[in-house]
């Protein structure tokens, strides 16, 4: 494991330890943090606790102003597709990177192709193994990350995490992951199967 990778590891595990001495959050919690200066935060969102990521997702999409950067393994709920399509439309500078193999099931397929027809740059990955990631980069700003899909099996049924980070270094080093991914041989442009 490289420095950077261990660096990034260490740091999502202090945010972990960080977020459960934190109040437990209610159910009722679906609207993102928002962004003060000086003022670094951490939510953690438990799907199967009654804490849906998806409407979190949403408006994090929603109030992109700039842009908006995706490392997905798995898109397929459609909140979320359209909150990406929307963002678009409204000019923000979308760009998505999903897993090759499950870019090519049916659902995937189909967001894929909804963002593509909008004129978002996808790519998927060459490499061996899976593009595992689970990422949101919100104007540089905002990071999400987690173990949770974009996928309404994610948000009804299984275990997962997603948190919401606005600590500024981590959000560089998601960003700085994103863009080395975005410029590296081992992705391609996804094509459309229409």
């Amino acid at each position: 494991m490289n420095v950077r990778c261990a660096a990034l590891l260490l740091a999502f595990t202090g945010l972990l330890v960080l977020s459960a001495c934190q109040p437990p959050l209610s159910s009722a919690i679906q609207s993102p943090p928002t962004v003060q200066a000086g003022e670094p935060e951490i939510q953690a969102f438990f799907p199967r606790a009654g804490q849906d990521p998806a409407p979190v997702l949403v408006k994090l999409y929603s109030g992109a102003s700039t842009s908006l950067d995706i490392a997905i393994y798995s898109l397929t709920h459609p909140d979320i597709v359209k909150a990406i399509g929307d963002a678009r439309q409204r000019g923000v500078q979308v760009r998505v990177i999903t897993d090759n193999e499950q870019a090519a099931g049916n659902t995937q397929k189909h967001a894929v192709d909804d963002l593509l027809t909008l004129g978002i740059p996808v790519k998927v990955n060459l490499h061996s193994g899976l593009m595992h990631l689970k990422m949101s980069v919100i104007d540089g700003k905002i990071a999400t990350i987690g173990s949770y899909n974009y996928t309404l099996s994610a948000s009804q049924q299984n275990d997962e995490i997603m948190a919401v980070v606005t600590q500024p270094a981590f959000v560089k080093s998601c960003q700085d992951e994103f863009n080395r991914l975005w410029d590296s041989p081992g992705l391609t442009d996804a094509k459309s199967s229409y």
